[in-house]
């Protein structure tokens, strides 16, 4: 009867820390970071060009490298902030459409 309550117990504990670390019932206050006066902002710039038959992101991306090297996801998101009306829907021939470039990121610190 021992080894049986003992089991349930063993249980019911590993049952309360799962849901406490799924769920996060800690503060979360210690994961966020504090702010800074200190901003990094980008200078965004963009190319203008006409999607041709059989072009896609990957090949217009390409086409057109950005001064400074950037991932492609970074890129893509940065895009799809230029071009919302494209999240949904594929690149259509004759199209005008914008591609950013990445120029110097601009810091902007105040003391």
């Amino acid at each position: 009867m021992r080894y049986l309550i003992a089991s349930i117990i063993i249980v019911a504990i590993a049952f309360v820390i799962k849901v406490d670390l799924q769920e996060g019932t800690l503060p979360l206050a210690s994961f966020y970071q504090p702010k800074t006066d200190c901003q990094n902002d980008e200078e965004l710039t963009y190319v203008t060009v006409q999607v041709m038959e059989g072009d896609t992101m990957y090949s217009l991306f390409a086409a057109t490298p950005s001064p400074i090297k950037m991932t492609y996801p970074d890129r893509l998101a940065k895009f799809y902030k230029l071009n919302p009306h494209l999240q949904l829907q594929s690149l259509v021939p004759g199209e005008q459409i914008l591609l950013p470039m990445q120029t110097n990121p601009l810091k902007n610190c105040t003391n």
